[in-house]
């Protein structure tokens, strides 16, 4: 039974690493009973052979149970693996559809599109994706990139149709909308005109088309508070619910805990924030 949720960034293939520091780090939350999020690049689903099978054992092997959001460094579970049987399946843990891996049972993958779940008690929406501002680059290094990295125009559409309107205590995406994209962290070997930011764009009107109030997202590689109830991750890891009660208490008109390593980086501004 799961008790305890944490939430983290990007691996990148070093899912077992992340474990490893969980487990040591903070050893107050038991394998079985404890669920790790992650917020994309995974890397679970990259090489397509049997280093990512390599990955997937050694993670499995901490005994955690993983919720992975799709970044954009990997490929749809409906893709992977080769030979193998994807199984959709509902899960009692989030209260919606998951697709794993038999061979892996503790492996999730939440939905290749925007999706609903109930984790923890909180009303969750999914949105995975993003685009690979080294695209050019990999394919002319001959190296992984996959052409279904991003929603497609009918997936932000459906989204759009099923959840406008709707609530969500908490956000769970990989890339973010354009309005939040940290421009300091951009790559300065990267031509920003080449990079399709199509997605963020999208993101940009979609979040005002229904009520949220935690928004956390990787894919930028920090650590950090971008403005109020949202948060980038990468190597952190935090408990799920200190996050949402973070920002249900700053709603309330309750002083922000300062001594937070990524509130530094927090931009208040002059009273409120658009957000």
């Amino acid at each position: 039974m799961i008790k305890n949720w944490l939430i983290t960034g990007d691996t990148h293939g070093k899912t077992a690493q992340r474990l490893a520091y969980i487990k040591e780090m903070m050893p107050e939350y038991k394998p079985e009973e404890t669920a790790v999020i992650i917020l994309g690049d995974v890397g679970f689903n990259y090489y397509k052979n049997k280093k990512d099978w390599k990955a997937k054992h050694q993670a499995s092997e901490f005994g955690y149970t993983l919720y992975c959001l799709r970044g954009n460094h990997e490929d749809r579970a409906y893709n992977i693996p080769v030979g193998k049987t994807i199984v959709y399946e509902y899960d009692k843990n989030v209260k919606g559809q998951v697709v794993y891996d038999p061979e892996f049972p503790l492996i999730n993958y939440f939905l290749d599109w925007v999706a609903a779940y109930e984790i923890a008690g909180k009303k969750v929406l999914t949105i995975p994706g993003a685009y690979s501002v080294d695209k050019w680059h990999r394919l002319q290094n001959d190296w992984m990139w996959f052409p279904e990295e991003q929603l497609t125009a009918e997936e932000m559409a459906d989204a759009e149709e099923e959840f406008k309107y709707g609530e969500f205590d908490l956000v769970l995406s990989h890339t973010c909308p354009y309005d939040w994209m940290p421009t300091d962290l951009f790559l300065n070997c990267v031509d920003q005109s080449t990079v399709d930011k199509s997605m963020e764009l999208w993101l940009n009107k979609f979040r005002h088309m229904f009520t949220w109030y935690t928004w956390c997202f990787g894919h930028y590689h920090a650590d950090r508070i971008e403005r109020p109830g949202v948060e980038m991750f990468y190597t952190e890891v935090e408990n799920l619910e200190t996050v949402i009660q973070r920002w249900d208490d700053y709603y309330d008109g309750k002083e922000l805990d300062w001594w937070l390593p990524k509130s530094p980086n927090y931009w208040m501004g002059e009273g409120k924030v658009d957000v």
